[in-house]
């Protein structure tokens, strides 16, 4: 077995515990705050489960899409969609801010080593 292979097994068996340690404390921490843990998750992508930089934004960038689909369900019934709808021109200001700062840091991002 490849070096590299031993170290990525030996860490996978050895720190599960962690892991789902540290999911469930992302999970909470970020439920308690109202953010999805995005914040919180990058830093442990990359100390603890030895993600590189662009790997783990990439990876972090995905799980924030599935929190939000997840919670949007839940937060229609607390905010109806009529209201939302109403202050579209927030969404929509909101969305392509979103939008271009993503693109701008994903550009920055690729062009880092």
């Amino acid at each position: 077995m490849a070096p590299a292979q031993t170290l990525a097994s030996a860490r996978a068996t050895r720190s599960a515990p962690v892991m789902f340690g540290a999911g469930a404390a992302i999970g909470v921490l970020g439920g308690m705050i109202g953010l999805g843990g995005a914040e919180f998750r990058l830093p442990l992508l990359i100390g603890l489960f030895g993600f590189a930089a662009l790997s783990a934004v990439i990876l972090n960038k995905a799980m924030s899409l599935v929190v939000v689909l997840v919670a949007l369900p839940a937060r229609l019934v607390a905010v109806p969609l009529a209201d939302v709808a109403a202050r579209w021109p927030v969404a929509v200001n909101l969305l392509a801010g979103s939008l271009f700062g993503a693109w701008a840091g994903a550009s920055w991002a690729v062009r880092m080593r």
